[in-house]
């Protein structure tokens, strides 16, 4: 594979992560948060384990305790989004979301497993300036307000991103992406199930609309996005194939904003670009 059919391949995961959260946004009026996100993960997982299990699944790393705690991280941080995007809109969410490239930095350098360069600074400076501004469009805002605790959950999502981009990076070199992916995913869809109870009581309306967005997400927005970034990877360096970032930001929002309505005034627009500029400045910086 060229190198050009690499930065197509890393195009492609890049568009396709960014329909994960306006799926979400609608699956969520049909589906309670934490069945839909078990669902998806199910699915995803029975695709590895009938069509993927040769290059998706390493045994060894089942039983690896670190993997574990990637596989509870991932699940813990998809039952913040879900439940986070019940409350708040779906452009916020995924620049939200798109934050935690900036946090990884941070997170790297806390662990001291690198420094921050003036650019990856000037990154993480920027892209939260534009957060603050897209949670509050400089209004004030309430804790009791029900999409600022929207927002407050996404954004632990991101920190939880963060968290698993850290832990995953020597598993990954020890064992290669589509084993660490392929094992994460099996994990979390377990773990997962635990989550269903809290949605006791809730309404739940099977209809072709929710077998559309599971299957979707299961398939196409999650194995399909890994795969193109994966077979990306195997052409380009990581710093290129880093653009998937704000890739996925921005149509992440464009979909939202053509699909929802979403409102965006001067500051959430400017705050918006910052975030796009912040994740572009840590990601070439890689």
């Amino acid at each position: 594979m060229t190198s050009r059919t690499g930065i197509i391949a890393t195009l492609v995961a890049g568009i396709l992560f960014g329909t994960t959260v306006p799926l979400i946004k609608l699956g969520l009026g049909v589906l309670p948060p934490d069945i839909f996100v078990a669902l998806r993960f199910s699915i995803a997982s029975v695709v590895i384990l009938v069509l993927l299990r040769k290059e998706w699944v390493g045994r060894s790393l089942l039983r690896n305790r670190q993997m574990w705690l990637v596989g509870f991280v991932n699940a813990f941080g998809y039952v913040l989004q879900f439940r986070g995007q019940r409350f708040t809109t779906s452009s916020n969410a995924a620049l939200i979301i798109g934050t935690a490239s900036l946090m990884i930095p941070i997170l790297s350098w806390a662990h001291r497993k690198e420094k921050i360069s003036g650019r990856k600074g000037l990154g993480v400076v920027t892209g939260f300036a534009g957060a603050s501004l897209v949670v509050t469009r400089g209004e004030a805002v309430s804790l009791g307000q029900q999409e600022f605790l929207g927002d407050l959950l996404i954004l632990a999502t991101a920190v939880t991103i963060a968290l698993i981009f850290v832990y995953s990076k020597d598993l990954v070199v020890l064992k290669g992406g589509r084993p660490v992916t392929g094992g994460m995913i099996l994990i979390s869809a377990f773990l997962l199930w635990f989550a269903v109870p809290l949605d006791l009581g809730s309404v739940v309306q099977f209809s072709w609309d929710a077998v559309f967005y599971v299957t979707f997400l299961a398939i196409v927005a999650t194995l399909g996005a890994y795969y193109f970034l994966m077979k990306g990877l195997e052409t380009v360096s990581p710093t290129v194939s880093s653009i998937v970032l704000p890739i996925e930001v921005v149509v992440a929002v464009i979909l939202s904003v053509i699909i929802f309505n979403d409102p965006f005034n001067i500051l959430s627009a400017t705050g918006a670009v910052l975030i796009v500029t912040g994740v572009g400045l840590v990601s070439s910086a890689a």
